[in-house]
């Protein structure tokens, strides 16, 4: 993951991070999520065309390729910055993260956080960091998996509790995907067509499109797609089912179509997967 995720402070060294306010730089991280948590003190941050005051026990949540500049500050203000790039958050980040980090992202970027999580935010901020710098940790990567969907979790968690009146305007559109989300870990052996989860939900499969598009920028029929290569991925890791039967199961008709469909979602077919899980 070198490269892809990020762990910085604005007081002990990434000169990416570390402008004075008095000289006034617009940032432009293309393909990258930026988080500020602030540990203490105050700033003041342009995003796009909004301004957003930050404070003590607050973050703020930049969505990739968007502008943005530092144009104010306490003495005193300290934060701690996570970068990830958006395809390794995409990679990273299990279903439901991923449907509110939409908004969380783009509708309602600035939070506060409760105290007592504060502090776990920034251990754990802290623990992320000496694992991209180097120390050794066989598990690293999973580690670091786990703790990056933790992190967006809490967050997403926090913002939808929320009052009311400072949340999105999207609550029963972010419901629905949800609950398909949900849906589609349950049944994602049971079928994979947009209609079967269109009438769990009661509604049409054009208007479950659309939701879904408006809220994460993705169709029914993409996230479909997406669970069957991970439950795929995960069978084959782990089944004793011979690769022809894993197709079936997953409703494929027939092994090719399962091996093209394969091959189209991951740049590898099936057998190179199992293969390189040593199955």
């Amino acid at each position: 993951m070198e490269h892809q995720i990020g762990i910085y402070d604005n007081y002990s060294g990434s000169p990416r991070f570390c402008k004075s306010a008095s000289s006034i730089t617009k940032y432009h991280f293309q393909d990258t999520i930026i988080v500020f948590v602030c540990k203490e003190g105050q700033a003041r941050f342009t995003v796009g065309y909004r301004e957003f005051n930050m404070s003590e026990n607050s973050f703020l949540a930049i969505a990739p390729d968007t502008p943005f500049y530092n144009t104010g500050r306490s003495d005193d203000f300290r934060t701690d910055i996570l970068a990830i790039k958006n395809r390794t958050f995409e990679s990273l980040a299990q279903g439901l993260v991923r449907i509110y980090s939409r908004q969380l992202l783009f509708d309602t970027p600035l939070h506060r956080i409760p105290e007592a999580k504060a502090w776990i935010c920034h251990e754990i901020l802290g623990y992320l960091k000496t694992l991209l710098d180097g120390d050794e940790n066989f598990f690293s990567r999973h580690i670091i998996r786990n703790y990056i969907n933790i992190l967006f979790f809490e967050a997403c968690n926090i913002m939808l509790h929320e009052p009311a009146e400072i949340q999105g305007k999207n609550r029963r559109k972010e419901e629905l995907s949800g609950r398909f989300v949900k849906l589609l870990e349950e049944h994602i052996l049971e079928s994979r067509k947009v209609g079967f989860y269109a009438e769990k939900m009661n509604l049409t499969p054009k208007y479950l499109s659309a939701v879904l598009k408006d809220m994460t920028g993705r169709n029914a029929s993409s996230w479909i797609n997406e669970y069957t290569m991970l439950e795929a991925g995960r069978m084959l890791r782990t089944s004793p089912k011979t690769i022809q039967e894993i197709g079936y199961e997953l409703g494929f008709a027939t092994p090719s179509h399962f091996a093209k469909f394969y091959r189209d979602m991951s740049g590898m077919t099936p057998r190179e997967a199992r293969m390189e899980s040593g199955l």
